[in-house]
């Protein structure tokens, strides 16, 4: 991803990239995708960072920010050995998500051990939440920016596993509502609904909201969380990627030794030509 602004909210990842690609540090064989992704017109673009923008434009980027800086931060300062155990200051991040209990309480407790906030943490808070609500113990379901915080974390962890993941740029998404795009390593795409329900296969074809008719229960079935998903649409989707993560070790193993060969070359040349500066 190309931007951290997140006035127009694509979150898009390609695993290839991540996996298989070069890096400067060998260390680090997958690198975290960087979410989100802006993209949409330039005018939309101009409007948003004018602060210009129709209202619930202003909303939906308001929420996704303060969703990213949460997710970010989590994880960034969960790695971070000078900043685990320190206190995590959530005013910052938007009144609701800083308010709720649960969601600080969870952030805190992975920092306090050195763990980022993971998928399945903030899925199960937002169900949660939704079960709060059926049983009459909340009003309002969802949280200011806590259904973007769960589609953020999941196309960060499932940027790996699938071919493309993304937040669907053309179907409706609010504050309860968010339509997110992937395609698997068989290039079969799929369109997923995330409400504090859950999440539901919407379609077998990107940004699409209709689904096979012939395959009800496909399409009703809600699930946990995006990678109890990712397990019915691509159930060998951890072999390929340990496949890929084998590949990429190897090529990072071929490369070592080419490096040692050339140093190898490099320091005979070089005693080589201090020998035949010694005899002349």
């Amino acid at each position: 991803m190309n931007s951290a602004n997140i006035g127009n909210t694509s979150c898009i990842c390609s695993a290839n990239s991540q996996l298989l690609g070069s890096s400067e540090n060998p260390q680090q064989l997958i690198q975290p995708p960087r979410t989100p992704a802006t993209s949409g017109s330039e005018a939309n673009y101009l409007a948003d960072s004018l602060g210009v923008s129709p209202l619930y434009r202003q909303q939906d980027s308001h929420r996704w920010q303060s969703a990213a800086k949460i997710y970010q931060s989590s994880r960034s300062q969960a790695h971070s050995p000078a900043t685990t155990g320190a206190p995590l200051n959530l005013t910052t991040f938007g009144d609701s998500l800083s308010s709720e209990g649960t969601l600080s309480q969870k952030i805190r407790q992975c920092r306090s051990i050195g763990s980022p906030i993971l998928l399945e943490d903030i899925a199960t808070l937002n169900r949660q939440l939704h079960l709060e609500v059926e049983r009459g113990q909340r009003r309002v379901a969802s949280m200011h920016g806590s259904l973007e915080l769960e589609a953020l974390a999941a196309v960060h962890e499932l940027a790996t596993h699938v071919k493309q993941i993304s937040v669907s740029e053309i179907l409706p998404r609010t504050a309860d509502l968010i339509f997110v795009n992937i395609k698997t390593y068989k290039d079969q795409p799929y369109t997923l609904e995330l409400t504090m329900k859950g999440w539901r296969i919407c379609s077998s074809h990107s940004d699409c909201m209709n689904g096979d008719y012939h395959n009800i229960a496909l399409h009703t079935r809600y699930f946990q969380n995006a990678k109890e998903v990712l397990d019915v649409i691509s159930p060998e989707h951890d072999k390929h990627f340990n496949e890929c993560l084998a590949e990429r070790l190897k090529q990072l193993e071929r490369e070592e030794e080419e490096e040692e060969r050339r140093q190898k070359c490099v320091k005979e040349n070089e005693k080589e030509i201090f020998s035949q500066q010694i005899k002349g």
